[in-house]
């Protein structure tokens, strides 16, 4: 028992200041000072032992009168007191109150305020921790008696004394851990969880054991507010990465991706770069199919000081949101992942067509949109165009895609051999048809967004051109425009004018086969550039030209009126030198990026030093040329040069002088020697754009004359006539005081630092004077930005339709030029074109494609040694189908020259002696050998749906290229395969064909059914026999007609080095089989 009570002792020790007794005077207990009496809580205690405890130690803390009885306090008149203790001045104890006797040892009750102090302190309260009690420590039951007795009717008092008795215990562990204004209270970690503050709020715990920050509070409500976003946090010179964007898992981002350290800080995992650097990451995550967020702050320093917020935490949201899509780079940017293409967003929908499973037929609608170039594409297939557009990101339905559907994407985003991953964003809800035209009518005839409107705009053209679109590619446009607004780029949409249908009766059709086995845009071997048609064909000077130019490559020309015009052009380059021309070829070779540059504006984005760059670049294209006046003599005008003849290039001339009165207005609105420093402030030529500027300016102006007024002030205070303002770490604004001066400085000036000579201050009124002045200049940049970006929004609204105009115009031009490059080369000719069979006019003998000493474009640039050149010559005179045997390794090269009718179809020369040929719809290609496990299909069923697309997909205008068909399955199988395909193509369809097989029976049988269609041909070669009994074969890679019964298997394996004695036995074996198979056909016969 003696413990437990002298842990009473101990804790009535923690309210007394001194051992001064009850007789202290009365009247000390109207002075200000706290009372100091000693508390007793053993006075009930049977222990006399404890009575003669020495007295404690005096504390820094006060008594109080808590335990002084009710009935007693009313009794006494409490006396007057002119301090303001706070939460203290209740419990301010009063040794001089009559009412306060001290109870003597031996009193048999307790007073009720003495039962409820004790309760309070060592009771259920937790005020302090509760200590373990001993057998000998428990309180006799008399004084159990006695508490539950008092307690009982004063249950509504006790419960208020505690609340006020907390309130009391945490002011005063406030007073004692506050320094300054504020204080960290040094405790140990808490328990993780909820617990509450002084002001009553619920503060949570984090995994550290540390409350949650503010600014990780916020962090948490980003991330919460954008879920699946990698958020770049931009604090002070820093981006940040938290929590999973920061973690290098398989599932976290920054530190698997950009190879940044990631470290636990407080609460969060955190990954950091610099701010300089932060382009360079962002790039390298949108590549990855990331879509990223940029959080900055919204609240700048100087007008939130002067806020009634100045003492929170700095709003943050997220600025910027971009995906591979939608990020429309700097105009001179040098890192692009592809510069002859720009990434494209495609939104795929599909209606069901009838059918189940394998069989289900569906109709599909697309928009690609090129967010940085403003360029659209849309088309309703049956087939996909995935091929050709090489998305960076898909826009699809959640469920409303079939099963065949979701292979075909799931496997082209696996199989992309790029440095890009794709991304795919999935909406949950299809439109309906009446939802989307009532998006899209709102989006292009809402003229409270288009003050200044283009003609095409006002007119209502662009919905009319809406309208003729059908219901699902209106429904997957209305999809792209609500997608696009999200990152605020939908107006590369407003302009529908410069939409164009994929497929359209001008262009041909290459399928996905055909681009990849022929390798229009990548080789096979490594997937780079180089090695590849587009690769021959591409010496443009500009970047928005060689995007047109991979436009043209991967749709040739069909309509031959479009087709001479573009050839044409190609020869007049050639053949004239005008002035004109070489003009013109110069002023490409200097220009920028105009196409992106004009997105730029459009979406706001661009920079006035970059408006400088594109309005001078249309300052000079305008200038290049003037329009000829109509008074001007014929003689004048030929004394320019001869005249072009061309209306490609003609076309080009006439649409660039228009330029020069858009142009010239927007110059005379911008002074562009302020622009190409970046002053959004002081770039305005009119005064109607500045007047709001011109007051903020001149309020900056009044201030810093008021601070050279406040300069004049200090010199005659501390009698220094030659003072003067100096400039310290970037603090203006200074006045620096030598030390050996010994001047007299008053308090109130602001030390901002001191050296051994020196000490620098800012006085009260210049830090006022100062921070007003921020205030404007922050006030000023706003209102910069707001007209400039007003600015940007007059240009695309008034101008954007002329300017992209010519944008196109130059991009023709480029392309015709690169194609004029090509066709300088030696070796190159012009194509013949002839009219089709069935033509106007034409005759039967005029469906023809005939190659004389045609070369390989992409070997012949690749190798140093010379090219066999062939011949080909397919219709006419001659049978349409084309069987090649023999040494077919010789005759995949001859397939894969096939690029030829490709070249000359987009307007180029070709590679060879002489080329004529009728117009090609297609070429479709069946070459190679691949799996698709993933799909669930061997080699030879993607052989055979490959072949199943060709039969459905050729016509008679189309060259169809076959290599090894049948050569997956059993030789019987694939030998009727084989010929039931070409039976069918020439029978049937009635199509150019090129044959390659090992089946020399294939290959007789159809020539003696067709001998007027189908011809033989193989790879010629001549045999010697060494003196060990091996023969030596020399290939010659020339093409000759006839049938050749063996396919040199074994000299091919000799070429790779196989050992003597195996190839000794597969002589012996084949030369065996042979003679067996050529009995059995003499018994057939």
């Amino acid at each position: 028992m003696g413990s437990a009570w002298g842990v009473q002792a101990t804790i009535s020790s923690f309210f007394s200041q001194s051992t001064a007794g009850p007789s202290t005077p009365k009247g000390n207990s109207l002075k200000h000072k706290r009372g100091n009496t000693p508390i007793d809580l053993t006075l009930d205690s049977d222990d006399d032992g404890l009575s003669s405890a020495p007295p404690p130690k005096r504390q820094r803390t006060t008594t109080s009168n808590f335990f002084s009885p009710k009935a007693s306090s009313k009794a006494s008149p409490k006396p007057a007191t002119t301090s303001s203790g706070g939460q203290a001045e209740q419990w301010r104890f009063d040794p001089g109150s009559p009412g306060l006797s001290r109870p003597h040892k031996g009193d048999g009750e307790l007073s009720e305020g003495h039962v409820r102090a004790k309760r309070i302190l060592l009771g259920g309260a937790n005020v302090f921790s509760r200590q373990r009690r001993s057998t000998h420590s428990t309180p006799s039951s008399d004084l159990e008696e006695d508490a539950e007795r008092s307690a009982t009717p004063a249950d509504g008092d006790e419960e208020d004394s505690e609340k006020k008795f907390s309130e009391l215990m945490e002011m005063f562990s406030v007073s004692k851990t506050k320094k300054g204004k504020s204080a960290a209270r040094k405790t140990g970690p808490p328990a993780a969880g909820p617990s509450r503050s002084r002001s009553n709020k619920v503060v949570e715990i984090g995994p550290s054991g540390k409350a949650y920050t503010p600014f990780e509070l916020q962090v948490r409500e980003l991330k919460a507010k954008y879920p699946g976003t990698v958020l770049m946090i931009q604090s002070g010179y820093k981006m940040l990465f938290f929590e999973e964007d920061a973690k290098a898992s398989t599932n976290y981002i920054a530190a698997k991706e950009l190879g940044v350290v990631c470290f636990p800080k407080r609460n969060l995992f955190t990954a950091m770069i610099p701010l300089l650097r932060r382009d360079v990451h962002l790039k390298k995550l949108l590549s990855q199919g990331y879509k990223v967020g940029i959080v900055e702050q919204t609240e700048t320093a100087a007008l939130k000081k002067a806020g009634d917020t100045r003492y929170e935490l700095f709003e943050r949201e997220v600025t910027h949101m971009f995906t591979a899509a939608t990020f429309v780079d700097d105009l001179n940017s040098v890192d692009e992942l592809d510069p002859n293409s720009a990434p494209p967003l495609m939104c795929l929908l599909e209606e069901p067509k009838g059918g189940l499973g394998t069989d289900e037929h569906v109709r599909m609608a697309l928009i690609v949109i090129s967010p940085s170039t403003g360029d659209v594409v849309w088309d309703e297939f049956d087939e996909t165009r995935m091929v050709h557009t090489k998305p960076y990101e898909l826009l699809l339905p959640s469920k409303a895609i079939s099963p065949p559907t979701e292979k075909m994407i799931k496997h082209f985003a696996e199989h992309s051999h790029t440095e890009h991953r794709m991304r795919t964003e999935r909406f949950s809800k299809q439109m309906s048809y009446t939802d989307a035209f009532a998006l899209l009518t709102k989006f292009y005839t809402d003229k409270a967004q288009h003050t200044n409107a283009s003609a095409t705009f006002n007119k209502g053209d662009l919905m009319a051109a809406v309208t003729e679109f059908s219901k699902l590619v209106v429904i997957a446009l209305a999809h792209s425009v609500k997608y696009l607004t999200s990152f605020n780029v939908a107006d590369a949409l407003r302009e529908t004018q410069f939409f164009a249908r994929f497929t359209e009766r001008t262009h041909m059709l290459l399928n996905a086969n055909t681009l990849t086995n022929l390798e229009i845009y990548r080789n096979e071997t490594d997937y780079a550039t180089k090695g590849s048609l587009m690769w021959i064909l591409d010496r443009t000077s500009t970047k928005f030209g060689a995007r047109l130019l991979r436009s043209w490559v991967g749709k040739p020309l069909i309509d031959p009126h479009a087709l001479r015009e573009r050839a044409d052009a190609v020869e007049e380059i050639l053949a004239n030198r005008s002035p004109k021309l070489m003009q013109l070829r110069e002023l490409l070779r200097r220009l920028p990026d105009l196409a992106r540059g004009l997105c730029r504006i459009q979406y706001g984005k661009c920079t006035p030093q970059e408006l400088v760059v594109l309005l001078k670049s249309f300052r000079r294209v305008a200038g290049t040329f003037s329009a000829p006046h109509p008074a001007q003599s014929q003689a004048s005008q030929a004394s320019q040069g001869p005249a072009l003849k061309t209306q490609l290039l003609v076309d080009v001339l006439e649409a660039l002088p228009r330029l020069k009165e858009p142009v010239r207005e927007i110059c005379e609105a911008v002074d562009l020697s302020a622009a190409e420093q970046g002053r959004e402030d002081a770039m305005w030529a009119e005064e109607a754009r500045s007047e709001a500027l011109d007051s903020l300016t001149m309020a900056i102006q009044v201030a810093e004359s008021e601070l050279v007024d406040e300069l004049k002030a200090i010199r005659k205070l501390i009698k220094k006539p030659a003072l003067h303002y100096t400039t310290w770490n970037g603090e203006e604004y200074v006045v620096e005081i030598r030390k050996d001066e010994h001047r007299e400085i008053p308090a109130n000036w602001t030390l901002l630092s001191s050296t051994k000579y020196t000490r620098r201050y800012h006085t009260p009124q210049v830090r006022a004077k100062m921070q007003e002045r921020a205030q404007y200049k922050e006030a000023l940049a706003a209102e910069a930005h707001k007209t400039f970006l007003s600015f940007l929004a007059e240009i695309t609204d008034k101008h954007y339709a002329t300017l992209r105009d010519a944008v196109n115009k130059l991009a023709v031009t480029d392309c015709l030029f690169s194609l004029a490059q090509v066709a300088a080369q030696e070796g190159y000719c012009r194509p013949e074109f002839v009219q089709h069979a069935g033509g106007e006019g034409a005759s039967g003998a005029c469906d023809i494609l005939e190659i004389v000493e045609g070369r390989h474009p992409m070997i012949e640039a690749l190798r140093t040694d010379p090219f066999v050149p062939n011949s080909l010559k397919m219709g006419g005179d001659e049978t349409r189908h084309k069987i090649i045997t023999g040494m077919c390794e010789v005759g995949h090269g001859l397939a894969k020259g096939m690029p030829s009718p490709i070249m000359a179809q987009v307007g180029s020369y070709v590679p060879a002696k002489s080329m004529k040929l009728s117009l090609l719809d297609g070429v479709l290609t069946r070459m190679g050998a691949s799996d698709e496990l993933a799909r669930g299909r061997s080699t030879f069923m993607v052989e055979m749906q490959e072949t199943s697309d060709i039969l459905q997909m050729a016509t008679s205008k189309t060259l169809v290229v076959l290599d090894e068909l049948g050569r997956g399955t059993s030789t019987f199988d694939g030998m009727a395969i084989a010929g039931a395909v070409l039976h069918h193509l020439v029978q049937v369809v009635k199509c150019k064909t090129l044959f390659i097989t090992h089946y020399p029976q294939v290959a007789t049988d159809l020539e003696r059914a067709f001998p007027s269609d189908v011809g033989n041909m193989h790879m010629g070669f001549t045999e010697e026999t060494r003196i060990d009994g091996t023969r030596e074969v020399t290939f010659l890679y020339r093409l000759e007609s006839g049938l050749v019964a063996e396919s040199f298997g074994v000299e091919c394996a000799r070429l790779a080095g196989l050992p003597e004695t195996v190839l000794h036995v597969a002589s012996v074996r084949g030369a065996s089989m042979r003679q067996v198979i050529e009995t059995r056909i003499r018994r057939t016969k």
